[in-house]
């Protein structure tokens, strides 16, 4: 094809956004667009191809092939080889069979499953994947498996049809696209059939018959222009909270249509895309889209704290100092057919591919080589997978029944129950009722937790990203309570401030959780209320409406405030100190000033829920702030850690809050005054206690409660 330089600077548009948007730089909230902009120009400049070789009857599908291994295998491979030994040094064991995975999955050009059913794109773990990023070169390769062969088979059809017949598959892919994301985000985002019209639309560009020398050249040029400023407003507009992809896609990828159908030499556009600095980030844009997401990744992995934005900057700039050399001494020779004849490259990439795939089987099977960590790295990093191990089962009944009888419960020992605890809530209900359940249960209470990972404990509130529907499962909760008499307490638990702030906690010493925002909205409102300045009282309104509904059927509540975040991953922020041969003391905290700022809102608005005699209002800074250190909120005593991850409290800290929310329910006589432990007792006092000073099983060393349906 005639070279277009313009096309070059729309990859460096398409691919420093992604970058930056990797690297948190707000402007670029929206960067992640970018992608939907590499799909056009690929659908667009292959189609291309293709469709003027099978015209010319010289189409090949072996030579095909070899063309896109020449194009994506070599500096591929190299970036995965790169990745293996600081991988071996900085992951853990769980994060190296991790890693190992998808060594496999990135080399059968199936990452993109294997990181659908992992984690969420926009989530917290997804930083730490070196690989996360060759998602979309799988689905680019999937749908180049079998386009050709479609093109193939409709080769006899005018082009006029051949564009209708490509457009029908599009529009088919975009609706799919748009019913899946209310079904499945995750799936929506990741797999191909969603995706594929967004190549379709470069594709079906490429055979259209028009031509755009025929227009005027100012409307050449608004169009031109309208194409750059979509993908702009995108770029700048969009943010980890819209749904995605879905109608809003539409803006980058036609955008990028009508760049490529109209910006030329004779547009303001095209000159500006053809300036040198932006197509020369063109050339080598592949190459910076391999390179960014495992320099950031591996700099998360090795730093104590969080990068900060002059770190992310200096990376930003490494990504594409390396995409130059990839790409002057691996992609281009590559390219060149008198280097390398067609039986070397399906050689090498046989050889290669083979060589990375058995790295992957072997790290996996070994399950990541744990001997490379010592013994007490490798068991505070175990206290990472320490969170209810029941949840997913929880969960796939909770999804797959109308019926909480149906979900799970935590049987009390003995024959005879006085009642039933039920936790609503997030998964810090979750966490709370799972180790808690056995303090409960020598009281006599069965525990049932009504939680879903992600959803508050609120009627009448909604969460846009996740994959379920929040306010039918709150609605499926209250009518369970109020028809269930001997569910005569709540314990309504929720992370209060991530959903009336929507942002991840910044503990502003260095510990920076990651991740997408997390917006609550109430049920009847659009994502445009999200910057709504009465969003938050009218979250508070819902919250107040529902825990005075809970009152008022003769419940009682005990309504759990903000349980400290803390910014850093603990156990896996402790077992780095430890690799590193720092210490572990002083004890780590953060700071209460900034737990009083970042809980201000939430605070309020449970505030504003009126007293009554059948209402406790716990406090869990009370526990874990200004105790074992003034001025400080501890995540770790002694040398154990205090939470599973940034926010979730492990058995010892949840063994902390439930001695101390016992201690009160038993003041208000909701439950026989028994025994309740010393709230700020020791590590490892609390690690026997409650559960094996009582005799019951420790829940964190493989063995399980009385789960009963």
């Amino acid at each position: 094809m005639k070279y277009r330089p313009e096309i070059d600077g729309l990859r460096a548009v398409a691919v420093l956004p992604v970058i930056f948007y990797h690297a948190g730089f707000t402007t670029f909230s929206g960067g992640f667009v970018g992608v939907d902009i590499f799909f056009v120009i690929s659908g667009y400049l292959i189609t291309g191809i293709i469709h003027r070789e099978i015209m010319e009857g010289r189409f090949s599908v072996v030579r095909f092939y070899e063309r896109r291994i020449r194009r994506i295998i070599p500096a591929l491979l190299f970036v995965c080889l790169c990745c293996i030994p600081f991988s071996w040094m900085w992951m853990d064991a769980r994060e190296l069979k991790d890693f190992a995975q998808s060594l496999i999955a990135v080399n059968l050009f199936s990452s993109n499953f294997l990181f659908w059913i992992e984690t969420d794109y926009f989530g917290p773990a997804s930083e730490l994947k070196p690989l996360l990023h060759t998602w979309s070169l799988a689905v680019e390769e999937q749908f180049y498996v079998f386009f050709p062969l479609i093109l193939l088979l409709l080769r006899r059809l005018p082009r006029a049809a051949l564009a209708g017949a490509l457009a029908a598959m599009a529009l088919t892919s975009f609706a799919f696209c748009l019913w899946l994301l209310q079904i499945d985000p995750s799936a929506n985002f990741y797999l191909l059939p969603s995706r594929a019209w967004e190549l379709g639309a470069g594709g079906l560009l490429a055979v259209l018959p028009f031509g755009r020398d025929k227009l005027w050249g100012w409307v050449r040029s608004g169009l031109a222009s309208l194409g750059l400023a979509l993908i702009l407003f995108a770029v700048l507009e969009f943010n980890d909270a819209t749904p995605f992809p879905n109608g809003w896609a539409l803006l980058p990828v036609t955008g990028s249509v009508l760049v490529i159908a109209f910006a030329s030499r004779q547009t303001f556009v095209g000159r500006l895309l053809s300036l040198a600095p932006l197509r020369s980030i063109g050339l080598i844009s592949y190459s910076a889209y391999l390179w960014h997401q495992p320099l950031f990744a591996f700099a998360r992995l090795r730093l104590l704290n969080a990068p900060t934005q002059l770190d992310y900057l200096a990376l930003s700039i490494a990504s594409l100092v390396l995409a130059y050399l990839s790409w002057r001494y691996i992609e281009r020779p590559f390219r060149m057919k008198g280097l390398l004849t067609r039986r070397h490259v399906y050689g090498f990439a046989a050889a290669c591919c083979s060589l990375v795939t058995i790295v992957g089987a072997v790290g996996h099977a070994v399950n990541g080589f744990p001997a490379r960590i010592s013994p007490a790295a490798a068991r505070m990093a175990a206290w990472a997978d320490t969170k209810n191990p029941r949840f997913a089962d929880c969960r796939s009944r909770i999804l797959a029944s109308d019926h909480p009888d149906d979900w799970c419960v935590y049987a009390a020992s003995g024959e005879n129950t006085k009642g039933e605890i039920a936790f609503w809530g997030d998964s810090h209900a979750d966490a709370l009722a799972y180790f808690l359940a056995p303090r409960f249960g020598e009281q006599g209470y069965d525990v049932r937790p009504l939680t879903a990972s992600g959803c508050p404990g609120v009627a009448g509130i909604k969460r846009p990203d996740l994959s379920f529907d929040c306010t039918a499962f709150n609605g499926k909760v209250t009518d369970y309570i109020r028809s269930h008499d001997n569910a005569d307490i709540v314990v309504v638990v929720s992370r209060w401030a991530l959903f009336f702030e929507g942002t991840h906690f910044d503990n502003e010493e260095g510990g920076e959780e990651p991740g997408a925002s997390r917006y609550a909205l109430p049920a009847d409102k659009g994502l445009s209320y999200i910057n709504d300045p009465h969003r938050i009282d009218e979250l508070g309104r819902l919250v107040r409406q529902s825990v005075q509904s809970l009152l008022s059927s003769g419940k009682k509540v005990v309504l759990v405030y903000p349980i400290p975040e803390v910014g850093w991953n603990v156990p896996l922020h402790l077992a780095k100190k430890l690799k590193l041969g720092l210490p572990l003391s002083p004890p780590l905290s953060t700071s209460h000033e900034v737990y009083e700022k970042r809980t201000r809102n939430a605070r309020a608005q449970l505030d504003a829920i009126p007293d009554s005699e059948n209402l406790i209002r716990f406090r869990p800074a009370q526990v874990l702030c200004n105790t074992i250190i003034p001025g400080r909120c501890v995540a770790q005593l002694d040398d154990a850690p205090l939470y599973v991850d940034d926010d979730h409290p492990s058995r010892i800290g949840a063994g902390m809050l439930g001695e101390a929310m016992l201690a009160e329910m038993a003041k208000r006589g909701w439950l026989p005054s028994g025994h309740p432990g010393q709230a700020t007792q020791s590590a490892v006092d609390a690690d026997k206690a409650p559960w094996q000073s009582h005799g019951h099983r420790d829940v964190s060393q493989g063995t399980e409660l009385d789960v009963t349906r």
